[in-house]
């Protein structure tokens, strides 16, 4: 009898481990820990999307930027805000200079540094004149033809604004009259073998007619300001109206100085000239490395590469979303045919 109750009870245990086989067979994962995707493979897989969202945005970051352009005005925005500078104070001026009379003909008529009405015909044309040129001289003649080159700068009523030189070579920047221009340029080509010659002229006109304009609304307006200062019979009102004049003032002074400045870089044309010796050859620009420019290169570098980052994962984000719900579907009809 005890026999057969062993006998049983093996039964019964090898009937149980066939079914913990059986069930273990049928669910494999149910007996065995989750899989971890280990913490290298995502480090690996972050910084693998992140060079190609980094590749994606520096070739379309790259190609743009150079691109890019803003629109400043003429007077650098100083008008703009030299004009919010003043903040109430010049706002009560202004209501004052709105229901003052209107400013006579001659009040707005030019009121340039010399004081005289522009004739309506003067020719406003202004053009930025200037050349780089590379000249190859016979040996042993360097002396003499760079000093060649200095007379022929000078004689067109010039100057030189800049010399350097060394045994057998040197450049040279001269500034001559905007009328001299081509003939200095003709006087220098017969120096030697001319190799590169390249000339350019930069149209300002616009900036220059647009700058006489502010200057004589800039005029108009102090005018009407110094009347005001007049007719001033409070202290309030004084200090209002001088707070307003004296931007006014200063916002002159900047158009001015624009002006001169224009007319110096439009009436005053450039040559650079690279004067050498035939077997010399040209000596290359070096540049001489700094600290702080060392800085501003590294932050300009780190400020690129984050900007290209961001901008492709713009690109790569809608990619990875779908490729997240291409694999979720995939998944879920994986599942159900196994269940």
């Amino acid at each position: 009898m005890e026999t057969a109750i062993d006998y049983l009870n093996q039964v019964h245990e090898d009937l149980v481990d066939a079914a913990r086989r059986e069930r273990a067979d049928l669910h494999p994962v149910q007996g065995r820990p989750p899989r971890r995707m280990p913490a290298m493979g995502l480090v690996a897989a972050v910084v693998s999307v992140l060079v190609v969202a980094g590749l994606i945005g520096s070739g379309i970051f790259g190609g743009t930027e150079a691109e890019r352009g803003s629109a400043v005005p003429a007077d650098g925005g100083a008008s703009t805000g030299a004009t919010g500078a003043t903040g109430g104070a010049e706002a009560g001026a202004d209501e004052d200079a709105a229901t003052a009379p209107a400013p006579t003909p001659g009040e707005i008529a030019d009121l340039s540094e010399g004081g005289g009405r522009e004739a309506p015909s003067a020719d406003l044309t202004r053009v930025i004149r200037t050349a780089e040129i590379s000249i190859v001289i016979p040996r042993d003649t360097f002396d003499e033809r760079f000093g060649q080159a200095v007379d022929a700068g000078e004689a067109s009523g010039g100057f030189v604004a800049d010399s350097r030189s060394q045994s057998r070579s040197g450049s040279l920047t001269l500034r001559v009259p905007a009328e001299s221009f081509d003939e200095t340029l003709r006087a220098l080509r017969a120096l030697g073998t001319v190799q590169v010659e390249s000339v350019h002229g930069k149209d300002v006109t616009a900036d220059y007619v647009d700058l006489r304009a502010r200057l004589r609304i800039a005029k108009s307006r102090r005018e009407v300001l110094l009347g005001l200062m007049q007719e001033a019979t409070t202290i309030e009102q004084t200090i209002r109206v001088q707070n307003a004049l004296d931007e006014t003032q200063l916002r002159i002074e900047q158009i001015q100085g624009e002006l001169r400045l224009l007319d110096d870089r439009t009436s005053l044309a450039t040559i650079n000239i690279d004067m050498r010796e035939q077997g010399v050859e040209r000596e290359a620009e070096v540049d001489t490395p700094s600290i702080p420019n060392a800085f501003e290169r590294a932050t300009a570098g780190a400020v690129g590469v984050v900007a290209a980052i961001v901008i492709g994962l713009g690109y790569l984000l809608p990619i990875l979303v779908l490729g997240l719900l291409a694999w979720f579907v995939v998944s879920r009809i994986r599942h159900r045919r196994r269940a």
